[in-house]
């Protein structure tokens, strides 16, 4: 499966240092990078993706809300924060809106690649399967 990533990051030189990371992997592609909630849900319908990373904040807000709003338009989507906080508790919120992994961002690179092809695996059974969670609970967070 080949994923068409938008990645949701409020810092701009991480942004573009991830885009260009995932554009040298063979199947990955950054398709837009956007700063806001509100930016992600611009590039869904102008890029039309099948994977995110998303920062927990962004300029418009925290990601919680956006993560329910991804998976319910996006259901087959892949759907990874990438974030600086390592917590248990956080993770479970983001597993429970929807996201299928949580990555730190202190972590190697290919953690988060790591993150993105089980994910899309996962995603792939769910499409196949037609029922089960949406969070896969799929970490890499080390």
């Amino acid at each position: 499966m080949s994923l068409r990533i938008v990645i949701g990051e409020n810092n701009p030189d991480l942004a573009l240092t991830l885009a260009l990371l995932l554009n040298a992997e063979s199947d990955m592609t950054c398709v837009a990078t956007a700063a806001s909630a509100s930016a992600v849900l611009a590039a869904v319908d102008e890029h039309s993706p099948n994977a995110f990373i998303l920062d927990m904040s962004l300029d418009d807000g925290p990601s919680l809300p956006l993560i329910q709003v991804l998976r319910g338009r996006l259901p087959a989507a892949v759907i990874v924060v990438f974030t600086g906080h390592k917590n248990e508790l956080l993770k479970q919120h983001c597993l429970q809106a929807g996201a299928d992994a949580l990555v730190v961002k202190d972590g190697e690179f290919e953690e988060l690649t790591v993150a993105l092809r089980l994910a899309a695996g996962a995603a792939a059974m769910r499409v196949a399967g037609g029922s089960g969670p949406a969070g896969n609970g799929v970490s890499a967070d080390g």
